[in-house]
């Protein structure tokens, strides 16, 4: 065997090892980064769903109840996803409600609401997007305070004509994420929506499934 064929094989042998360690590098960096993703998203999920009760309601304190929500496309839902039913005491109950804004600017945005027994909102926070930093992300309360409108509204409040975004609408738009801020109004005004159609499953049974299909 010549020594140029011998060097050619060298070098492919010393190439293909260096791809496969390349490879199994890559490999393991995906599956611990995944892993430390998910653990953030569900840390930032925990976080939201303390935020949106008020201050003298938390999740440790009083009665607290999964429901398992069916798939509803209107809302974003995904079937098998949680919603949590807190009674403080012998207060009424607060809904927790997960619910997908599918049309950001930058793709899906995840939301979580919290909703009293009587339709009214205590809090929206946005637990996981890709919107544009210095721009949509002001979605998130930790950069602006323009998620914390939601509080007190309601279906009736504003009137279903004015939920939404811009020129006769009751909610502001983010400078320069307009798309952000309809995606979200519209999400919330879904959310608030599929409460009302699922309200006595929601507020009032001992839990499980809420039912199928969409209002």
């Amino acid at each position: 065997m010549s020594e140029a064929l011998q060097a050619i094989q060298r070098n492919a042998l010393g190439l293909g090892l260096f791809a496969a360690l390349t490879a199994g590098a890559i490999g393991v960096t995906q599956i611990l980064t995944a892993e430390r993703i998910e653990q953030q998203r569900e840390l930032a999920t925990a976080r939201a769903r303390a935020a949106v009760l008020p201050d003298d309601v938390s999740l440790t304190a009083g009665a607290t109840r999964p429901i398992t929500l069916p798939r509803n496309d209107v809302t974003g839902i995904r079937g098998g996803a949680e919603a949590i039913r807190v009674t403080p005491g012998d207060a009424d109950p607060i809904l927790i409600l997960p619910v997908t804004a599918p049309d950001g600017y930058s793709g899906r945005i995840e939301l979580i609401l919290g909703i009293r027994a009587d339709g009214t909102l205590t809090g929206v926070r946005a637990t996981d997007h890709h919107e544009t930093p210095g721009l949509g992300d002001a979605i998130e309360v930790a950069k602006s305070n323009w998620i914390l409108d939601f509080n007190g509204r309601s279906l009736d409040n504003p009137n279903p004509e004015q939920w939404r975004v811009g020129q006769n609408g009751a909610f502001d738009a983010l400078s320069g994420a307009t798309i952000t801020s309809r995606a979200v109004v519209d999400a919330v005004k879904r959310g608030l929506t599929f409460t009302a159609a699922h309200h006595d499953r929601l507020f009032n049974s001992e839990g499980g499934e809420t039912g199928a299909g969409t209002p």
